[in-house]
């Protein structure tokens, strides 16, 4: 099954937290967002050039799958390299 199949919904969250451990790992991308009344958070590796751009309170948009919203990624997280 491909997740970015099934997710087809969309809502936006805010950036919580950006953790980078140094050049040799990659950065991480913790993102707080709500679908129902319900709160989620999804961390993701970072890529360049999109998410690179973003801090923490930024806005960012999450795509989800509408029967199990845990099931996410970031939609503008497409870069070509990690950060």
């Amino acid at each position: 099954m491909n997740m970015k199949k099934e997710c087809t919904a969309i809502t936006t969250g805010i950036i919580s937290e950006i953790k980078s451990k140094g050049i040799d790992f990659p950065t991480i991308i913790t993102v707080v967002y709500e679908v129902d009344g319900r709160s989620y958070e999804l961390k993701e590796r970072a890529h360049i050039p999109v998410m690179g751009n973003s801090s923490v309170g930024s806005e960012a948009r999450v795509l989800y799958e509408p029967g199990n919203p845990s099931n996410a990624y970031l939609a503008d997280n497409a870069g070509i390299i990690n950060i």
